[in-house]
């Protein structure tokens, strides 16, 4: 009997090894996860905010053929044990494999991938066949980027192309309403300079108000007003 003319072809690579399943399975179950947060807002109510996709799950369950004369069996299929040997070490030495699905007239899956869980059974009167039920988890290279530092030429040695760069100004911290600044000396009950009721030893705190044209018109945290040249602006 003449082999039917299957339009989808499965192929798993092992190490460099290209098989293709010996039987089609009924069904392909690919899987799209997302790990997107959602969050309760007073007033709002639940809210999504969108991550970036999960790792991409495939399976399905099929069986290895023991009698590979059959119309449903793909030409050039092997012994059940061939395929076996192949899961259960992608399995164990947690290989990185690639699956492939062609199909005709419609989109090829082609992905990296591991071997997240294998099972096998038997069943009674199919002593020569094995089903089994594979799952595999798509898998994303993460070694680390190797990253080139470049060393000042020595002098009279500079490139063209390195004399011609803008210098980077830098920003200079100003005096403001918020600023990080860290005090010394007495602080006063008011911009006057009335009532000094402390000292300030390097004391970090922030500003909270500024009055130009008295004599003390910087007010910090919750202290008391400072002359500007108490103050060393941190941020």
């Amino acid at each position: 009997m003449a082999k039917l003319k299957i339009r989808c072809s499965i192929y798993l690579v092992f190490a460099g090894k290209k098989i293709k399943l010996p039987v089609n399975p009924e069904e392909i179950e690919i899987k799209n996860p997302t790990d997107h947060k959602t969050y309760d807002v007073i007033g709002v109510g639940e809210i999504v905010v969108p991550r970036k996709p999960s790792l991409k799950e495939v399976s399905w369950e099929s069986f290895f053929p023991g009698d590979r004369s059959a119309v449903y069996v793909n030409s050039g299929a092997k012994a059940p044990s061939y395929y076996l040997k192949y899961f259960e070490n992608a399995l164990k030495k947690k290989q990185i494999c690639r699956l492939i699905i062609t199909r005709s007239g419609g989109s090829d899956t082609n992905m990296k991938c591991i071997v997240s869980n294998f099972e096998t059974k038997d069943k009674g009167g199919e002593p020569k066949d094995i089903y089994y039920s594979l799952e595999l988890q798509e898998y994303r290279s993460h070694a680390p980027k190797v990253v080139s530092i470049l060393k000042t030429p020595a002098a009279g040695q500079a490139s063209a192309e390195a004399s011609t760069e803008t210098p980077r100004a830098v920003e200079s911290p100003v005096l403001r309403v918020g600023a990080a600044v860290i005090v010394n000396g007495e602080y006063c009950y008011d911009s006057y300079g009335g009532r000094p009721h402390g000292t300030a030893n390097n004391l970090s705190t922030t500003v909270t108000r500024i009055v130009s044209g008295n004599p003390y018109p910087v007010h910090v945290g919750s202290y008391g007003w400072v002359q500007e040249s108490q103050l060393q602006i941190t941020g």
